[in-house]
């Protein structure tokens, strides 16, 4: 037991490091001290130190991450101030484009505009040294002959390796099941072709990545969107509910680090996703695009590991993990193989055999795991920052999700405010914003918006979130 002396010092020790972090000479994200350098520097025990930092964890001013220590992290608990989970739509409806998609969009390419709508990093993320050595290594290697067609289901190469990767998400699957596409997007496109006809109804999540409503608009589609909660993902129950009276071909998903609200499904609901696809012979679509950027510890499973009955087909990539130019993606399905083959082949028929090659290389040589450890730190302290910025500059009321992986924000303000004039007025001012309204195929979602926190090293960034706040604020006054 401690006494009395002891409890004053360490006490007194988490009082001065919490006005150094009040001050901000201990800013968010910091390394705090190691004990052993804070016992010494301090005159005191290990244990005084390691009982201060205690204290400091339950004032909610630092957290201990695994293998690294402890580090500053935002006044707000994680569990306070969270977005809401919206209604539902349990009769089927048409998707129609948003508004405003072409303008978040068209903002990619202009270097001028502040990016904080598109979910994309900064260049500097990019491994570009390692991919021009690989790139100029299968130019030694195979010559002309990189820039060939590769055909449908693509390079046995890469299949290996995305099948091996698939190991750490629990799925147990072969390269004869994975067929290689350009990027997710159409893996998706291909996924859904091969499962639906026009007029078929489809389960998507509201909100829901808008590159999803946009692809299911294209095929002429019908959905009914199932609610999402910012912690746990698709609300099993209304989907149960959905399903028992409508028929339903497909139900898209993303399970891990949810586009746009962060949520990471859990176990059992996965496991009753599975049963009911089974139940209700319904094929399962995953998108799992962001399963590789979790923060720490492992990687939340592919829902193909808790697979009853082959209704998975599971869509992956590297476009928010490596590099979205190399537009490398894949398919992976036992059950709808020889269907996803026949509309790969018929409408996409080849896909890029140097970008193949150069993620297979990646893949393979253990690079992509050092590259992980590295983005996930780079994402995980700009998302905290970001969202104590939003917490500052915001207005009263504000909720903000707090992400366990990936790099976007979901932010739900009260309902006087309008996100989509507001990412207007902000595009007028070079700053991109997604206004929630383009996440849903119904007219909800128009007082939240989703932030990009891909790019660390923009300096305009900060000086962005506090003009969107004033902006908020002009819309009230």
């Amino acid at each position: 037991m401690k006494t009395e002396p002891e409890k004053a010092t360490y006490r007194q020790l988490a009082d001065d490091l919490q006005k150094l972090i009040e001050k901000k000479t201990l800013r968010l994200c910091d390394r705090m001290p190691s004990l052993r350098k804070l016992a010494t520097d301090r005159g005191v025990s290990l244990t005084t130190v390691q009982s201060a930092y205690e204290v400091l964890e339950n004032r909610g001013l630092i957290e201990a991450r695994p293998r690294s220590g402890f580090f500053v992290c935002p006044r707000i608990r994680v569990e306070e101030r969270l977005p809401s989970m919206q209604q539902g739509r349990k009769r089927a409806a048409r998707v129609e484009r948003p508004d405003f998609y072409e303008e978040v969009m068209t903002a990619i390419n202009d270097p001028e505009i502040i990016p904080l709508g598109c979910a994309i990093p900064s260049d500097e993320v990019y491994p570009e040294k390692t991919l021009a050595r690989l790139t100029n290594a299968a130019l030694r290697k195979h010559g002309a002959k990189i820039f060939r067609y590769t055909i449908c289901p693509g390079r046995a190469d890469l299949r290996h390796q995305v099948a091996h990767r698939l190991l750490s998400s629990g799925a147990n699957v072969t390269e004869d099941e994975v067929i290689t596409t350009t990027g997710v997007t159409e893996a998706v496109v291909v996924a859904l072709s091969a499962v639906t006809e026009p007029g078929d109804l489809v389960a998507v999540e509201m909100p829901t990545f808008f590159g999803i409503l946009r692809i299911i608009e294209s095929l002429k589609l019908k959905v009914v969107e199932v609610p999402v909660c910012p912690i746990q993902g698709m609300n099993m129950d209304f989907l149960d509910e959905v399903t028992s009276k409508h028929e339903i071909k497909a139900c898209v998903v993303q399970p891990n680090f949810h586009n746009p609200t962060g949520a990471v499904m859990g176990r059992a609901d996965r496991e009753r996703l599975a049963t009911l696809a089974a139940q209700r012979e319904f094929a399962i679509i995953e998108d799992d695009l962001y399963g590789d950027l979790v923060y720490e510890g492992k990687r939340p499973t592919s829902l193909l590991a808790h697979d009853k009955d082959g209704r998975v087909i599971h869509c992956g990539g590297v476009s928010k993990s490596l590099s979205p130019g190399l537009r490398v993606g894949w398919l992976v399905s036992k059950r709808y193989y020889e269907e996803l083959k026949a509309v790969k082949s018929v409408s996409f028929s080849a896909s890029s055999t140097l970008s193949e090659i150069v993620v297979a290389s990646f893949l393979a040589d253990g690079g992509f795991d050092r590259h992980l450890r590295k983005v996930r730190q780079l994402y995980q302290d700009q998302a905290m920052k970001m969202r104590e910025a939003v917490f500052a500059a915001f207005p009263e009321g504000t909720r903000v999700n707090a992400p366990t992986g990936s790099f976007i924000l979901w932010v739900q303000l009260p309902l006087q405010y309008d996100c989509e004039q507001l990412a207007r007025d902000a595009l007028n001012e070079d700053i991109s914003v997604a206004p929630g309204t383009i996440f849903t195929a119904s007219e909800g979602l128009r007082n939240f918006l989703r932030l990009n926190c891909g790019f660390a090293s923009d300096e305009r960034i900060p000086k962005a979130i506090v003009r969107l706040g004033e902006l908020l604020r002009e819309q009230v006054q």
